[in-house]
C-alpha cells in the first residue's frame, strides 16, 4: 500500500519543513567556513587561500538569510500568521542586492589578494573561489528567483505538473501585491 504524504498545507508538515530547512542550512553555512579554515590551516599559507575565503564567507552569507528565513516563516507558522513582517521584506530586499554586489567584488578580492601577496593568486585559489562562489550564485537565484531545490514529493509533482521552476519562497513574498 502507497503511503500517503502530508498536504504542504498542513501545518505540522509545514513546521517540520522549515525545520529541515534552516537547520540544513545552518549546517552547511558554518560547515564550510569550518572545512575551509581547517585545510588552510593545515596548508599554514593564508595568501593562497583568500579567493576561496572570501567566496565560501559569500555562500555562508546567503545560507544564514536562509537560515533566518526559515525560522521566521516557522516563528509565523506557530503565530497563526501568514505574512512576513513588512521591516524583514525590506531587510531581505536590500540582501537581494547586497549579494549580487559581493558576488561581483570576487574580481577585487582577486586582485587585492595579488597586492597583498606580492603575486598572482594561485591558480587553485582563483578557479576554486569561482567554484565556490558559483554555489554563491545558485543560492541567490534559488532563494531570491527561482526554486533550484527540489527535496520532496510535493515539489517534483509541482515541477511535473507545471513544466516550469517556481518562485523561491523569498522571491514570492518580495513580489508587490497584485491588484485584481
Amino acid at each position: 500500500m502507497k503511503e500517503k504524504t502530508s498536504s504542504p498545507t498542513d501545518p505540522a508538515f509545514l513546521a517540520r519543513r522549515y525545520r529541515y530547512l534552516w537547520s540544513g542550512e545552518l549546517f552547511s553555512a558554518v560547515m564550510f567556513p569550518a572545512l575551509l579554515l581547517w585545510f588552510a590551516a593545515r596548508d599554514g599559507a593564508w595568501s593562497d587561500w583568500i579567493a576561496r575565503g572570501y567566496a565560501v564567507a559569500v555562500v555562508s552569507y546567503i545560507l544564514l538569510q536562509g537560515v533566518i528565513w526559515w525560522r521566521w516563516k516557522l516563528r509565523l507558522l506557530r503565530e497563526g500568521r501568514r505574512t512576513m513582517p513588512a521591516s524583514v521584506l525590506a531587510v531581505y530586499r536590500r540582501l537581494r542586492s547586497l549579494n549580487w554586489l559581493l558576488i561581483a567584488l570576487f574580481p577585487v578580492v582577486l586582485l587585492l589578494s595579488w597586492v597583498l601577496a606580492g603575486r598572482a593568486p594561485p591558480a587553485a585559489d582563483t578557479w576554486l573561489g569561482l567554484l565556490f562562489l558559483a554555489g554563491a550564485v545558485l543560492e541567490q537565484v534559488n532563494y531570491y528567483y527561482v526554486q533550484l531545490m527540489y527535496d520532496n514529493p510535493y515539489d517534483w509533482a509541482e515541477l511535473r505538473r507545471h513544466r516550469r521552476l517556481r518562485r523561491g519562497s523569498i522571491a514570492k513574498a518580495l513580489e508587490p501585491p497584485t491588484t485584481a
